[in-house]
């Protein structure tokens, strides 16, 4: 299974990415990840934060690579 997939949003003009392997859901506006991403870590109460903050980096490091008309206008 890959890492990280992404689809349309059930939200219009909003996409998810989901991180497979750290059980983390991202969701953004469509061109505006950095100013609308609102982010759950499924099953963990109390993620730990600088690991949250890592999977969020890297996230947006593949989102970049992979889907940079996604993410930016």
């Amino acid at each position: 299974m890959e890492r990280y997939t992404i689809e349309p949003s059930t939200r219009p003009g909003q996409w998810a990415c989901t991180d497979n392997e750290n059980s983390i859901a991202c969701t953004f506006k469509d061109g505006e990840f950095n100013e609308t991403q609102e982010s759950v870590h499924f099953g963990v109460e109390r993620p730990d934060v600088m690991a949250m903050a890592r999977y969020m980096r890297e996230m947006g490091d593949w989102l970049r690579e992979n889907h940079y008309d996604k993410i930016f206008p």
